[in-house]
Parts: structure tokens; sequence; C-alpha cells
């Protein structure tokens, strides 16, 4: 979806310096709980307390393979790592995490060495859950475009996938993915620094690049 206003001034090339970076955090386990969410978030919160203190810190959702035993778990592989998006000023704070042992509802999950990966100035980003408070995709859709065209001043295409589900303490949370394109460089910055819509702690809201909408644009019958 896009849209277009006449008298929109032009996306003019500009400079933008992001406040945040992703930490990349190695990781030591087998299984994960398909639903991680909160669980992650809170046992990060109790090893720093001082995270739930910024809104702008982000935890991205935890990814595995799903479980021949019919349980809701998810094995993790070599690959699989903990993304951690924090204040540049946090990121020698966060060295009290390596080594520690997170325990996810029976599941022990250890935290390794992270590296710091600062963020690329893709034209087109994507989130996998955003949370605006709304359930239905229409009401989404109106969130996102007043919260692009408002705090962003931005107006791009975006598309928007299929309504999710995520538990948390307050309850269920409904959201959806969202892709943005043609996004202007400083803008792209700006978004993965500071996300949209809520609960970032929980996974929601946070852009990573994406090098081309193909995969998610289904083809013209």
């Amino acid at each position: 979806m896009s849209w277009v206003g006449a008298g929109w001034p032009e996306n003019k090339p500009e400079e933008y310096t992001p406040l945040m970076v992703d930490l990349q955090f190695d990781l030591v386990g087998t299984t994960i709980p398909t639903e991680n969410a909160q669980l992650l978030s809170d046992a990060l919160q109790a090893l720093l307390p001082w995270m739930a203190q910024d809104k702008r810190i982000g935890i991205q959702h935890l990814k595995g393979c799903e479980t021949t035993s019919g349980d809701a778990s998810l094995n993790l592989n070599r690959r699989s790592k903990l993304f951690v998006r924090v204040p540049k000023a946090r990121v020698d704070d966060m060295q009290q995490l390596v080594g520690q042992t997170l325990d996810l509802a029976g599941h022990a999950l250890q935290l390794g060495r992270f590296k710091t990966r600062e963020f690329s100035a893709f034209a087109n980003i994507y989130a996998h859950f955003v949370d605006t408070g709304s359930t239905t995709e229409e009401q989404f859709v109106r969130d996102v475009m007043a919260e692009l065209d408002g705090h962003f001043q931005l107006r791009c295409g975006f598309i928007c996938g299929k309504r999710q589900t995520l538990q948390s303490t307050s309850g269920p949370l409904h959201g959806f993915s969202l892709m943005l394109h043609d996004v202007p460089p400083h803008k792209s910055l700006q978004l993965q620094d500071e996300g949209l819509g809520r609960n970032r702690m929980l996974g929601c809201g946070i852009f990573i690049p994406h090098k081309s909408i193909a995969p998610v644009v289904l083809p013209v019958a």
C-alpha cells in the first residue's frame, strides 16, 4: 500500500545518526518455548532492571525449528542468535549478561559473547510483529499511516501481513507483520532506531533491513 498527497514535500537527502545499536549474542541451549517473548523480556530485566526504564530497548523474537515431540517448544541450532537493540551508551553495561544462564520456563539458555551491528540504510525494512493496540487490519493500517505521516514525516509504500497474536502478562497482543519499501536512507535509519508502535521489549515494532519485497508480494495471475 502507498499513498500520495498533493503538496507533500519531497524526501530530500538528509543525515540521521542512530542512537541505538544491535547486539548479537551467541547462545548455548537446545530448546526454547514457542511463546518466549515475555519470558525472555522478564529474564533479561531481572538481570538488568534498568532495561525496563528505557522504552527504546528492543528484543528481537528468538527463532527456532519446530520439535518432533509435539510440545510447545522450538529447537535451537548453532546459528541461533539473540539480538537486543540498545542505546549505544549502554553497550558496556550489557557485558554483564555474558555468561549468564536464563531460565525460560524450564528451558536453559546461556548467553555468550556479543558483537555490535550498526544499522544499514536499506530502502526496504521489515518488522515481524507490529503492535499499535488495534485488532483489525483496517484500524492497524490507519495507525501505521498516522505514525509514519505524523511522527516520521514519511510517506512510503508498505505491505501489511496476516494478523498474529503474541502472549503477554497483560493478555494477548494482536499485531501484523509490516514491510516498508522505498524508504529514504535517513528515514530507514530513524525507523530502525526508534521502531513503530509499542512493546519493543516483547519484540514488537523492530525493523530490520530487507533486500527485496519480492518474497512478500503475491504474483499477479
